[in-house]
């Protein structure tokens, strides 16, 4: 059996994704060049790729969903922008596609555990069958 290639389903995703209020730039793939203009980001990794469980023509691909914003930008510290981050995250799972040609499913947000001195990231662990 040939399985359609995840790229129509991760381009769509994008263009979603990158609709929601506040989002700069929505892009698949995490660059090395993102510059603070680009923030505040949507990139989407696509990190395993197999048979949907649903439909069996169609590919499910996991992906990680990252997102975030520069720290300097805050001045009310990081309790603010978390805060910002966790309505970020409900905008993003709101906006994901739950029927259709394709569909996408939240299991979990990740953090970076504020590990990172410049930027605050999170990112959803998504599956997307399409």
């Amino acid at each position: 059996m040939a399985y359609p290639s995840p790229m129509p389903v991760l381009e769509a995703l994008r263009d979603l994704l990158g609709a929601v209020p506040g989002v700069q730039t929505s892009r698949i793939g995490l660059e090395a060049t993102m510059t603070p203009e680009d923030y505040p980001i949507v990139r989407i990794v696509p990190s395993r790729v197999g048979p949907s469980d649903f439909i069996s023509e169609l590919r499910a691909t996991e992906c990680l969903i990252y997102f975030g914003r520069p720290i300097h930008e805050f001045t009310d510290g990081l309790e603010a922008l978390y805060a910002e981050l966790f309505t970020m995250e409900a905008a993003l799972i709101a906006a994901l596609p739950r029927s259709g040609d394709w569909v996408a499913q939240w299991r979990e947000t990740i953090t970076d555990e504020d590990r990172n001195d410049a930027y605050k990231l999170m990112a959803l662990r998504v599956q997307v069958d399409g």
